[in-house]
């Protein structure tokens, strides 16, 4: 690793999370995938020669929050799969507020006809 490419690692690096956390925020699954490589490439390299403690720290901080803000997206995708399990089976209510407040079922059951009278 050359002279230039030991300061530009940690900051291509650093750009490329920066890339990923926009990614992330905005949903786009599939271009952090397509980031992936280029991040491996670079981690690698840095690996290879010396970097700041300062550097590795801020950076360790960014694919931190990263890694949270991955995690939190991949538990709000689990809990949005299993809400529309549940409305396929019937077992839960769609319900949303009317203009005056007031909860208002979107998928309201008939009522139980073996009432007795």
């Amino acid at each position: 690793m050359g002279v230039l490419d030991r300061f530009r690692g940690p900051r291509a690096l650093e750009e490329i999370l920066a890339r990923e956390r926009r990614h992330i925020l905005q949903g786009d699954i599939d271009a952090v995938v397509r980031l992936a490589p280029e991040k491996e490439r670079l981690i690698a390299r840095l690996a290879q020669g010396r970097v700041e403690q300062g550097e590795l720290d801020r950076l360790k901080e960014k694919a931190e929050r990263n890694g949270a803000l991955l995690a939190a997206a991949a538990q709000g995708l689990k809990a949005a799969q299993a809400r529309i399990a549940g409305l396929a089976r019937g077992t839960d209510d769609l319900a949303t507020y009317s203009s005056d407040g007031n909860r208002a079922g979107l998928c309201a059951r008939a009522a139980d006809f073996n009432k007795r009278a």
